[in-house]
């Protein structure tokens, strides 16, 4: 870093830096909400705009709002603005006494590769292949209603409505292939905790949680008329083999059940509040379905 500014310094031209990162993420054809929930969009757009206009260094999204919601903030997350913070959490000095610090595995920190927090351990860890045994994938859905909001107008009106979504990934059997890595014999330099430490750092590294994000959806609702929102999400589960070269020698660690949320599916239900009877149906806006919001 230090050689990198001197050489910024020596330099007669000027050195352009623009800070842009949103562009990258219409580049790409994704939302800002895709960017801000999964860190592949994330890299993909910041790569597209160095690739396009190469300057001095790239810059990556700030978002303020990933240590407001870990400690209890409430957030929501427009389709293509940034995150933003719903309502007040502190309002004096006591409250902020009675703050917990919050688990690395909370809020948007799940969405946080683990590999972070365990890099020294997976730094031991190469040539790591994930393979998953297609045979296996077994779908589920969980559905689910939340509240919406009410248009009493005499016209129809576009509303914002947020609700829960869930996003990430989990090892559903990690105390299972834990026990199965400390079972393994080990022959190589490194002692036997260290290299069931590795291991058991890549397993967990698959497996940063699942947890609930706030997203807004728009929807047309018509005069007199009570809206809420039908969810359902939609889960994938897989039995997956990990394999790793750690201290020169491969180990295989098999049967690791991975279970992630591939989308949430969101279907507004109508109730009229004037004629005395409810419909449950899309409006012009979805046609009678939902939409794959949280993809």
């Amino acid at each position: 870093m230090k050689e990198w500014i001197n050489e910024i310094i020596q330099k007669k031209e000027v050195v352009a830096m623009p800070i842009m990162t949103h562009p990258g993420i219409e580049m790409i054809g994704k939302t800002v909400r895709d960017a801000v929930t999964d860190g592949q969009v994330h890299y993909n757009a910041i790569k597209a705009l160095s690739e396009k206009y190469p300057t001095a260094a790239a810059t990556v999204i700030m978002d303020l709002t990933v240590e407001a919601e870990a400690f209890g903030a409430e957030i929501v997350f427009p389709e293509n603005e940034v995150p933003s913070v719903v309502g007040r959490l502190l309002a004096n000095e006591e409250d902020i006494e009675k703050l917990n610090i919050p688990a690395l595995n909370k809020g948007q920190f799940a969405l946080i590769p683990v590999s972070i927090f365990l890099q020294q351990e997976l730094n031991a860890a190469e040539d790591v292949v994930v393979d998953q045994d297609e045979e296996t994938i077994t779908p589920s859905e969980v559905g689910g209603e939340q509240k919406g909001g009410e248009n009493t107008s005499s016209k129809e009106k576009e509303m914002d409505l947020p609700y829960t979504a869930k996003v990430g990934q989990e090892v559903t059997n990690i105390a299972a292939v834990n026990a199965s890595i400390d079972a393994m014999p080990i022959t190589r330099g490194l002692s036997d905790d260290e290299v069931k430490k590795v291991l058991k750092a890549l397993v967990k590294s698959y497996s940063p949680g699942i947890t609930d994000v706030t997203y807004t959806k728009k929807v047309t609702v018509p005069a007199y008329t009570i809206v809420t929102l039908k969810t359902t999400t939609e889960y994938e589960t897989s039995d997956n083999t990990i394999s790793t070269v750690v201290d020169g020698k491969l180990y295989t660690i098999p049967n690791v059940k991975i279970k992630k949320v591939v989308k949430t599916v969101v279907d507004p239900v109508f109730t009229s509040t004037e004629h005395g009877h409810g419909h449950g149906h899309g409006n012009g806006n979805n046609a009678g379905g939902g939409d794959g919001a949280a993809e």
